[in-house]
């Protein structure tokens, strides 16, 4: 009933509706449903959707649990092959695979791993690779740069109403219930299904905005901490959750940048992460209005016997002096990456 609120609320608030915010013929502002990547009732990745059906090809090896060290050049600093281990063998053996005449080597790490896996095969800026000890292919300091994420931000409220968000109904009597598992196990229907934050909004916080600039999810729970993963990590660890509904704030058109570097010349290293979060001021105004917007939403009378008392970021935050200081002391990414 929370998340339908949400939509009758949003589009009182005067934020409009959209039901679907892929369809770039119009405008992406308003409140509605977001689409999701599942299938029957399961999340559905890119190794569900396109490689299972693929795998019988006979021109396709697939290798699991694996870890790839570097890709190798030859003189010409022309891709030659790449180089691989087992993910826990303790022998550290390193296996290559070679390329063919005219092969091609494509990197599918995403902003993180794949700018890891360059700098680790000389591919970077010359200083950092030097430092770890990397025989430098191509001096590109470019690479490891301009990262860019979106931050993210939490409103939430409690309720008096029972038994109407989404996390206290997973528990009962202190322990996981069992109905929701066994009706997605029999039927992959009901609360599993859902990703938490299918419904939400886009939003320009400054009408003068080519495009909306913040995005705001809503959840059909009251969060357990402000950074906005609290809840994800510590949901297993509570035995009873009060009831409430959220808004997590999102800057999606960020003007802050970040970076990646190395820890270890090994790829089995996690690499160093500078998210950037609020470098450019830009950003965090955005935030600050996600905020504002998310205590209005909050607190409209529509919300009837489901309004609640706010929790987060709490009375004692009003101005924007403390409103930037919440923000700082909260900002989590919205797992862009």
């Amino acid at each position: 009933p929370l998340s339908k609120k949400f939509l009758d609320i949003g589009e009182a608030a005067g934020l409009g509706k959209n039901d679907d915010f892929n369809d770039w013929s119009k405008g992406q502002e308003g409140v509605g449903r977001f689409q999701v990547s599942e299938q029957n009732g399961e999340r559905c990745s890119g190794a569900t959707a396109f490689l299972r059906k693929a795998l019988r090809r006979k021109n396709l090896v697939v290798r699991t649990g694996t870890m790839v060290r570097k890709v190798n050049f030859d003189n010409a600093k022309t891709t030659s092959s790449v180089s691989y281990d087992l993910m826990g063998d303790d022998t550290c053996k390193k296996f290559n695979a070679k390329l063919k005449k005219n092969g091609e080597v494509l990197l599918c790490g995403g902003a993180i791993a794949s700018p890891q896996l360059l700098m680790c095969s000389g591919v970077g800026p010359a200083d950092h690779l030097n430092s770890h000890g990397i025989s430098v292919v191509s001096d590109l300091p470019g690479v490891g740069e301009n990262l860019q994420d979106h931050p993210a931000a939490v409103v939430s409220y409690s309720t008096p109403k029972k038994g109407v968000s989404v996390t206290s109904k997973l528990r009962l009597f202190g322990g996981t219930n069992p109905f929701p598992v066994l009706q997605w196990a029999l039927f992959k229907t009901g609360l599993l299904t859902s990703t938490g934050c299918d419904h939400g909004a886009f939003v320009k916080t400054d009408p003068s905005l080519p495009q909306a600039d913040l995005q705001v999810r809503f959840l059909a729970a009251k969060a357990l901490g402000p950074d906005g993963m609290t809840t994800f990590t510590q949901f297993r660890n509570t035995k009873k959750l009060q009831d409430g509904y959220s808004f997590q704030g999102i800057a999606i058109r960020p003007k802050s940048r970040g970076r990646v570097r190395l820890a270890s010349s090994n790829t089995h290293v996690k690499p160093l992460i500078d998210g950037g979060y609020l470098s450019n001021p830009e950003d965090l105004a955005t935030l600050r209005n996600g905020i504002k917007l998310g205590r209005q939403l909050g607190q409209r009378a529509e919300w009837g016997v489901y309004k609640g008392t706010e929790v987060y970021p709490g009375n004692n935050v009003q101005t924007d002096e403390e409103i930037d200081e919440y923000i700082k002391n909260s900002v989590h990414t919205a797992n862009a990456l």
